[in-house]
């Protein structure tokens, strides 16, 4: 993740969303040398918060690690059952 003076993104604005949107590359933005925010896509906002909306479900995250592990050792069903 870059760091960036605010008074250099103001000056490169453009430049930098292309970036940030393009590439999905982070900033963190400073102010008087301490970080003050983040610039991140829109794409990668939106899938930070289906991330944290599914793993605030009670169990969620367990149930994920389970089905991983079960994956992994070739345990559960094939997808092909389901179409």
């Amino acid at each position: 993740m870059d760091t960036i003076a605010i008074s250099n993104l103001r000056a490169n604005l453009p430049n930098l969303i292309n970036r940030v949107s393009e590439k999905l590359e982070r900033l963190i933005i400073t102010v008087s040398g301490k970080p003050k925010a983040v610039v991140i896509s829109s794409e990668e906002l939106e899938s930070l918060e289906e991330t944290a909306e599914i793993l605030s479900v009670s169990g969620a995250y367990d149930k994920i690690k389970k089905g991983t592990r079960e994956a992994k050792k070739g345990k559960g069903i094939p997808l092909k059952k389901f179409i």
